[in-house]
């Protein structure tokens, strides 16, 4: 299910993915700040959120995500988008410039890897490890590993354990914010959760980045347990047209501790590298290709 916030209808369109497990309130801060001058769309993957739950047994890939993402734009009437993706959500939008590259006219990837993200998931020598065992388990008793979520993580412990974990900064996440996070978690379908996880797990974007026409923007957080920002410095290395921007003590959830510092580099994205990719789709030139003007 999408939901488009503000802006004129002939705006250029922000269009938001969210992570496994996660549903559209990651990107509060972003809509907010964004909707007045831009349509911003905000969607659920199946089973997340206000989206209905597939039936049980569904088989999802990238390309099916994507596709959905597609489907989207297309209900929204859009044509060309910016894409904005927080973890797998990363993996959602390289996927859907791979497959329909006419219509991005930027990606913005947050605080994701571009494949594979169990093999450098908290530490590189058991991510993989973790994620085999809890998907094993979790495919196996869904319904008693939903009532387990259930009962943890909407105890007052679950948001102190995340604080003093590291996995939220402890000091720059507000409570408030992650809230409504850890409620959506315990209401998650756990077959739908880890079949979304299977699919980021098998997917690479790797043999294709370097295609990647349109400009890119590349958030990597400084203390990001679940995505290493070398991970991101190596994805924006790999691509044709790529910023990086790395957000000092940015955890995974960087994008709601620091939305400040994060909008206004988007905006300054938008306004240098994405206005001048789309004034020069008009003109039928790939900006990476344009001459330089003669002196």
């Amino acid at each position: 299910m999408a939901f488009a916030s503000g802006g004129d209808k002939h705006a250029r369109a922000l269009v938001c993915c969210n992570g496994v497990g996660v549903s559209t309130f990651f990107w509060d801060y972003v809509g907010e700040y964004f909707s007045k001058t831009h349509r911003v769309v905000v969607w659920d993957y199946r089973g997340h959120g206000a989206s209905g739950v597939p039936p049980r047994g569904t088989k999802l890939s990238m390309a099916a995500i994507a596709d959905d993402l597609a489907r989207v734009l297309d209900a929204n009437s859009i044509d060309r988008a910016v894409l904005l993706g927080h973890s797998m959500g990363c993996q959602v939008i390289l996927e859907f410039a791979h497959l329909f590259p006419d219509r991005a006219l930027g990606l913005i990837p947050m605080l994701g890897s571009y494949g594979h993200p169990a093999d450098t998931f908290l530490d590189p020598r058991v991510g993989r490890t973790l994620y085999e065992l809890a998907y094993r388990v979790g495919t196996a008793i869904p319904d008693l590993l939903g009532i387990g979520n259930r009962m943890v993580l909407r105890k007052p412990l679950a948001w102190q354990v995340a604080r003093l974990t590291g996995l939220v900064h402890p000091d720059l996440c507000r409570r408030e914010d992650m809230e409504p996070y850890l409620e959506h978690l315990a209401r998650q379908d756990v077959g739908v959760f880890f079949e979304h996880a299977r699919a980021a797990v098998e997917h690479d974007a790797g043999p294709y980045l370097g295609d990647i026409r349109c400009p890119a923007l590349v958030v990597a957080g400084e203390r990001d347990l679940f995505t290493p920002r070398h991970l991101s410095v190596e994805m924006a290395s790999r691509m044709q047209n790529a910023e990086l921007l790395e957000i000092p003590r940015g955890s995974h959830a960087a994008l709601i501790e620091q939305p400040e510092l994060i909008n206004l580099r988007i905006e300054k994205f938008l306004r240098e590298r994405v206005a001048s990719y789309e004034a020069s789709l008009s003109t039928h030139l790939d900006p990476t290709q344009r001459e330089a003007p003669a002196a």
